[in-house]
Formats: C-alpha cells, structure tokens, sequence
C-alpha cells in the first residue's frame, strides 16, 4: 500500500495516532491523519443506519414491501414470473434478486430517483430471498427510500441527521467542498509487476450533479477529532 493512518483509542483518549507513506505517490505527497479517504462500500452502513432511524421513528418497517414507497416497483416479475415483492429487508441484505443498472446508463443518472428506472428495467437475478448476491441496485433503492420518506435528499438527511449530530463536519458526499483537505488517491497493484497504480475515481461519485450514492458515496478523513476524541477508521479497499 503507498500509505496509512492508524488510531488507538481509549473511551477518553487517544492514546496513538500516526500516518505513514503517502497519499499520492505521483505527487510526493505525505500522508496526513485528516486526509480525505474514499469511503467507497463502507457508506452501506450509513444507508444502513438511516433505514433503521426511519424505522425507529414508525415511518416505515424493514417487511415493507419496496413498492409501498416506490409504485413503480409493483409491476416488476422475477424469473418465475411471478410478482417480485421483495422487502426493505431483502434490498438492504443483498437477497432481493434486483438486477443492477447499465453502467453506462447509470453514469448519466443525475439523482437517484433517475436510477429507479435503470434497475426496474433490469432483468430480476433470482427470485427475493432464493439466495445471496451482492447488489448495488438494492442498497441505492434504499438510499431512494429514505429521501421518499423523510422528504429530504438522501445526502442533506445523511448530514442533518448523522453527520452534524456526531461532530462529523469533514465527512461528505462531495469532497470538493472540503478544499483544505486533500484526497488520497486509491491504487491497485500492477498484475504482472506488482507496482502500484493509481486509478480514478467513478464519475458518478463524489461530485455535484450526480446520485448521493447509498452504495458508495461518502469520503471522510481517516481522523475526525472534536471535543474529547471522535475519530472513525477506513481501511484500504
């Protein structure tokens, strides 16, 4: 890996606290503990906890059907042919059988209620429940749920009603707004030599003017300190 950062907390205090290597190899650039880190997978928590909040307060129930929010949603068939009728539940546990978007198509989608339409044309996988595969569709139609339901973008509900409240004030959806912050550039490992490769972000992710992403959206430095000691870990993908 080119680099970086490791916490060791007490409930009080933090006890250790380093950043090694660097955050852009092609740059020089030193690895900083408030370096902004693509959270890629790890904002399906995030959705995850903004699902279960809803429930908590009775506005919806994980054995909801997902077309009780999203109508359209009802006429979709599974392989059998028989109504789909998958759960809140089953979208968030990747059992739903939901077929996921054409890439390409999804890279134009400018919200996530334009990506609806991309999943619900998509052939259904298995019937809801048969089995297990991971799905992006799933925890995005989730994401969608939640704005339906609290009348609010999913990213302006991710930052009023979990970020703020945690004192997360550098964790975004659209690390531009960040400028103080430089992002750490992610890498893969050359095949056949080894050697680190930069690779570049998704165009649908982490910019103005593109889907707050339930599946992969936020960005957060490795460190989020305030008060006492608030921090929150990201591994390398």
């Amino acid at each position: 890996m080119s680099g970086a950062v490791t916490v060791v907390i007490t409930k009080d205090k933090i006890v250790h606290l380093d950043a090694v290597g660097l955050s852009d190899i092609a740059g020089r650039q030193p690895m900083q503990a408030d370096n902004l880190f693509w959270l890629a997978s790890m904002t399906k928590p995030v959705t995850a906890v903004a699902i279960l909040m809803l429930q908590d307060e009775g506005k919806l129930k994980l054995s909801d059907p997902v077309w009780k929010y999203i109508p359209e949603f009802s006429g979709l068939g599974t392989p059998s042919g028989k109504p789909a009728n998958f759960t809140i539940e089953q979208i968030m546990t990747h059992t739903s059988g939901l077929g996921e978007a054409n890439s390409a198509a999804a890279l134009n989608a400018k919200t996530l209620a334009g990506l609806i339409p991309l999943f619900i044309s998509s052939p259904m996988q298995f019937e809801p429940g048969s089995k297990w595969s991971y799905c992006q569709s799933g925890i995005n139609t989730a994401a969608r749920i939640v704005e339906i339901v609290s009348d609010m973008s999913f990213d302006q509900f991710v930052q009023t009603r979990i970020l703020d409240p945690l004192g997360m004030n550098n964790t975004t959806f659209y690390p531009d707004q960040k400028p103080a912050l430089l992002k750490v550039t992610g890498y893969t490992k050359n095949k056949n030599g080894g050697a680190l490769e930069a690779v570049a972000l998704p165009s649908n992710v982490g910019r103005e003017g593109v889907p707050p992403l339930g599946n992969a959206g936020l960005f957060l430095p490795a460190l989020i300190m305030q008060g006492f000691a608030r921090c929150s870990l990201m591994g390398f993908p």
